[in-house]
């Protein structure tokens, strides 16, 4: 099911139990700048955030990524792995500057808007600390410092 960004009002006032990225491997490396993100809250949600099909916008769905290769694997799709790589689920939650978020309450969220009007970001202020999630050109980056290039909009807060 994907939120709408209205919906984005119910996650100020959760706390943040765990962070994973969606993130490219290919012969046992991962890319790390691209990547869909994914929240666990301590009430059991899992809040996936991701670009659409148009590339530019934002995606927010309420369950998690789910893996085309789950096994069993045929085969073919094995080879297919080989040769082109595949998409995985990598948790963050040891890597320090999410591993910092942990524990802590989401105290707002706000939709950015991009360079033509299209809700393609959030900021999530976190405790202290603010992360952006932005879509650009059909690629999905988190910042630590507000991006360049979008402007808020709507805000929900606790």
């Amino acid at each position: 099911m994907v939120l709408p960004p209205a919906k984005l009002k119910l996650l100020p006032g959760r706390r943040l139990r765990a962070v994973a990225r969606i993130l490219f491997e290919h012969g046992g490396k991962f890319e790390s700048g691209d990547g869909p993100l994914e929240l666990y809250l301590d009430d059991g949600t899992v809040v996936l955030f991701d670009g659409s099909a148009d590339g530019e916008s934002l995606r927010v769905q309420d369950s998690p990524w789910v893996d085309p290769f789950e096994p069993p694997i045929s085969d073919e799709n094995r080879l297919y792995i080989e040769q082109s790589g595949k998409w995985s689920r990598v948790e963050q939650s040891m890597v320090p500057m999410f591993a910092s978020l942990l524990g802590e309450v989401i105290c707002s969220v706000t939709v950015l808007k991009n360079e033509f009007g299209r809700d393609a970001g959030i900021q999530i202020s976190i405790g202290e600390t603010n992360l952006w999630f932005v879509v650009v050109g059909d690629e999905c980056y988190v910042h630590w410092g507000a991006p360049v290039g979008f402007v808020q909009g709507a805000t929900y807060e606790q």
